[in-house]
Order: structure tokens, then C-alpha cells, then sequence
């Protein structure tokens, strides 16, 4: 079994246990969270645009920690979800409340506004 599999396991078993999703965005990028273990972060360089929009689980692979070709997501439900377009070109995206506002901040930020 490779170590991303064991990885993709884990992380989702932290998902589940914590049962929530957080997202944090600065001046210094965005860090995506379960309750207080951060799960992944992302600096503003490695951020190339970010919008907001609804995702289905089918869509993400399914609940939890999921890494797709070209793209990852942490998702525990369907609905509103904030998207990343990344430097590496993969996308990353995780459902969160208010998404729209975390994008706009992202957007905004890296405008220099």
C-alpha cells in the first residue's frame, strides 16, 4: 500500500473524529483545518485564483481527505465550497460555510487591496 493511500486514511479518520472544517486566510496564504490540526496550507504564491461555488460529493470523490488527478478536496458534505487554482496547476478544494467571503478575501489580498 503506497504512503498516500495511508496518508488519505488517516486524515480522513482525523475528519470524521474532529468533525468539522476549517478555513483560515491571511496575508500569508490560506490554511484548511479539522478542529485545531491543520490538514493543509497553502502560501499566497502557490495560490493563482479562488472562487466559490457548490460541489457535490461525486464530484470531490467522495467524504473526507480525496486526492483526484489534478486535484484535491477535504469535503464532510455537499454545498457551498471554496476553490483554489494552484501554481502546480491541481486545484484544491473543500467545502466550507461562506466561501464566497474567503474567496473574495483571496482575491483580494492578492490584488493588493
Amino acid at each position: 500500500m503506497s504512503w498516500w493511500l495511508l496518508f488519505t486514511a488517516f486524515i480522513g479518520l482525523l475528519l470524521v473524529l474532529f468533525g468539522s472544517t476549517r478555513v483560515t486566510v491571511d496575508a500569508g496564504g490560506v490554511t484548511v483545518s479539522s478542529g485545531r490540526l491543520p490538514i493543509r496550507r497553502f502560501r499566497s504564491d502557490q495560490i493563482v485564483a479562488a472562487r466559490s461555488g457548490y460541489a457535490r460529493l461525486a464530484d470531490l470523490g467522495g467524504f473526507g481527505y480525496r486526492v483526484m488527478p489534478g486535484r484535491h478536496s477535504v469535503s464532510l458534505r455537499p454545498g457551498d465550497a471554496l476553490w483554489l487554482v494552484l501554481s502546480s496547476g491541481r486545484e484544491f478544494v473543500v467545502t466550507v460555510d461562506d466561501a464566497g467571503t474567503a474567496a473574495r478575501l483571496i482575491t483580494d489580498l492578492s490584488e493588493g487591496h
